[in-house]
């Protein structure tokens, strides 16, 4: 069985960052839609009203955290507090392992926190892992389900 449409958001103001993430990505995963912002504004444009027209809800927003305009830890912070929005697991993929970075991820609500790979290898390794995980083992709710979810509490 062929694994479900997938839209991933993919926060990351580093444009060689962003094209080794999606080239390495199409290698693990061709099927996956990747919709690529520069900050964390540019990405709650997205996810709010000046995204693309028809552009999906993303399955799983993949979040570096030292950007210009907006970082990540701001956008954690405010997409976590919206509604519609929160539901939305967040990947924080960056440089930093300092420990505070990491906590604050967490205390944020961040999904999961990964350490961008060394190498091409490294990095499928990881891409593949997490993949698994958020298309494979974890249930998450539907579109659908979230929706009557914020209208049953507004």
């Amino acid at each position: 069985m062929p694994p479900a449409p997938f839209t991933l958001l993919l926060v990351e103001d580093d444009l060689a960052d962003a094209a080794l993430f999606q080239d390495l990505l199409l290698d693990v995963a061709p099927d996956i839609h990747v919709h690529h912002v520069g900050n964390g504004q540019e990405a709650l444009d997205f996810l709010t009203t000046t995204g693309p027209a028809g552009a999906p809800r993303p399955g799983l927003i993949v979040l570096d955290l030292n950007m210009p305009v907006m970082n990540g830890h701001d956008f954690l912070a405010l997409v976590k507090g919206m509604p519609g929005l929160r539901s939305i697991p967040v990947l924080v993929l960056s440089t930093s392992e300092h420990p505070q970075d990491i906590y604050q991820s967490y205390d944020q609500q961040a999904s999961g926190y990964a350490v961008k790979p060394g190498n091409f290898q490294e990095y499928t390794q990881m891409l593949e892992t997490v993949l698994g995980y958020w298309r494979g083992t974890l249930r998450l709710p539907s579109i659908e389900e979230v929706a009557h979810r914020v209208n049953r509490t507004t």
